[in-house]
């Protein structure tokens, strides 16, 4: 049996008491004996549960700060019997947090299941590992064709879809905080229900040491999109401007000849994101590539 079949059998077995305590038929053991086993497993399970809500609460902040400590630590509880922990860092937990709080059916759980899936992107970038910035690099893109040139995002870089406005949300119970030191969670979960659903598109990126998030346009989301699908492909040849330019164009020429109305002022145009991208440190170098795809 591998380590991790082993640590999977013995997570198991921690949250398996309320099994454990319940007498099986042809048991012929004492009721001392039965108790021996939950309640041993008892400490173990108190510990494990500590160290996941102490590490969950660091990676999901602001989950964490909407729902309050004894709301927390129940869903840890109920996601760590659903999830068993299969990771030695404890910082990789929570990968799936968001999809079972989906499953929960509890008050606004779809705003805070999206509020998660933020929350986890930005713990995720400010772990991800350094890349070097080279800023002189940029002067490659006045001299060298843009099919011999690729861009080298910031560490972290990531676009994400979401059905709620994150970024607002969390502002709006911020703005309300400062204004009311004495704000309750019930105040809280009153200004995410006044949420409505949609389709919203964020990028998350770490400049420096700390994660930044921003809501972008869908033209931008499918520009970044691009990068990040081939970004995730490493062992396939490096994504260039021009044919991501390519990619992203024939796209908008699609997205026109099937559009009910004239989408022409909502055409992403590289021009005017260059010059945003590099200010946001969201640039951090340019290449030369030697082969095109």
């Amino acid at each position: 049996m591998s380590i991790k079949q082993q640590q999977t059998q013995l997570l198991s077995t921690i949250f398996s008491f309320d099994q454990l305590q319940k007498p099986k038929v042809h048991d012929n053991s004492t009721t001392e004996q039965r108790h021996v086993a939950p309640a041993g497993l008892a400490v173990y399970q108190q510990s494990l549960l500590a160290n996941a809500s102490r590490a969950l609460a660091i990676t999901f902040a602001t989950v964490h700060s909407f729902i309050g400590e004894v709301s927390f630590t129940l869903l840890v509880k109920d996601y760590l019997q659903a999830s068993l922990k299969d990771q030695y860092d404890w910082g990789e937990l929570g990968h799936s947090l968001s999809a079972f709080m989906l499953q929960q059916g509890k008050e606004n759980n779809e705003v805070l299941a999206t509020i998660a899936a933020l929350d986890f992107a930005c713990h995720q970038s400010e772990r991800a590992q350094d890349v070097e910035k080279d800023l002189a690099t940029l002067s490659l893109l006045s001299n060298v064709d843009a099919y011999q040139l690729s861009i080298n995002f910031a560490a972290g870089f990531k676009v994400l879809k979401l059905n709620y406005p994150a970024d607002f949300i969390i502002e709006k119970v911020k703005s309300a905080a400062e204004k009311n030191s004495t704000i309750t969670l019930d105040d809280i979960a009153l200004l995410l229900a006044e949420t409505e659903a949609g389709e919203y598109h964020f990028l998350i990126w770490r400049p420096n040491f700390q994660a930044q998030y921003q809501q972008i346009t869908p033209q931008e989301y499918q520009w970044l999109a691009l990068w990040q699908s081939a970004l995730s492909q490493p062992n396939s040849p490096q994504l260039s401007l021009g044919l991501a330019l390519d990619k992203i164009t024939k796209k908008q020429i699609k997205d026109k000849s099937t559009a009910d109305i004239n989408t022409a002022d909502n055409d992403f145009s590289v021009i005017d994101w260059l010059p945003q991208a590099i200010e946001q440190q969201m640039i951090n170098s340019i290449s030369s590539i030697e082969t095109v795809i």
